[in-house]
């Protein structure tokens, strides 16, 4: 067969099978856009999940759990539910599940999983003097926080929540400053551990209404928050 006959021929037929063109529109006073594929919706059933590979971000209303409780004749010390950002608070919240444990007046103790959390809170366990194990179903980079961007954003969902407690500000100031402090000290090393980045953001929305948006947030966080900046 001729191959320009037969090019021709499979484009005729898969033309069949392409789905649907539509415009889709965009904000007022710009045309729309043209070519975009109609998809099909995604069968997103949960009996069809076969693996998670990201981070769940636990996220609890009043911030991270960080007490202390008592089970059975085990001495429990939660740090978890950090709402997406226990990368960026991991050093600092550890720091205060670490003096809780500690001062327990136990030096044998357990981490259970080896995420951003567990590795950091063991990390300064051992630090601290203590004897630790870690238990945990999957190891690095197997866990999902592994997997997680790494983008130091403290606040993330927790600053836009009026449900804290009122001691809250003040423990996740102190969070937010031991950790940026923790970061601070990988800079410069080789491999880049972390740097700084610059970040952009396009949009097609009008730029005094951006500038609007973005006061609202702020000022929404810092009514909420009750705190400053941490860095």
């Amino acid at each position: 067969m001729h191959r320009r006959n037969f090019l021709g021929g499979l484009a005729i037929s898969l033309s069949a099978c392409a789905p649907k063109i539509r415009k889709v529109a965009t904000s007022p006073g710009l045309p729309p856009y043209g070519g975009l594929p109609e998809l099909m919706p995604i069968r997103a059933q949960v009996d069809r999940i076969f693996r998670i590979t990201v981070c769940l971000r636990p996220f609890r209303a009043a911030g991270p759990r960080l007490d202390v409780e008592r089970v059975g004749e085990k001495t429990v010390v939660h740090n978890y539910g950090h709402g997406g950002s226990g990368w960026s608070l991991s050093w600092g919240s550890s720091s205060i599940a670490v003096d809780k444990a500690m001062a327990t007046g136990e030096r044998d103790v357990a981490v259970i999983g080896c995420g951003a959390l567990g590795l950091t809170s063991a990390i300064l366990l051992q630090r601290a003097g203590a004897k630790v194990t870690i238990y945990a179903k999957e190891r690095p980079p197997e866990v999902r926080s592994a997997r997680a961007t790494g983008n130091w954003s403290p606040d993330s969902r927790i600053a836009l929540t009026n449900s804290v407690s009122s001691d809250f500000p003040a423990v996740w100031e102190k969070m937010c400053r031991y950790s940026f402090h923790a970061y601070e000290s990988y800079l410069g090393m080789a491999g880049n551990p972390v740097e700084w980045t610059d970040r952009y953001f396009l949009s097609d929305g009008n730029p005094a209404q951006r500038g609007a948006n973005r006061q609202r947030d702020e000022s929404l966080t810092l009514r909420i928050m009750k705190t400053v900046s941490p860095i």
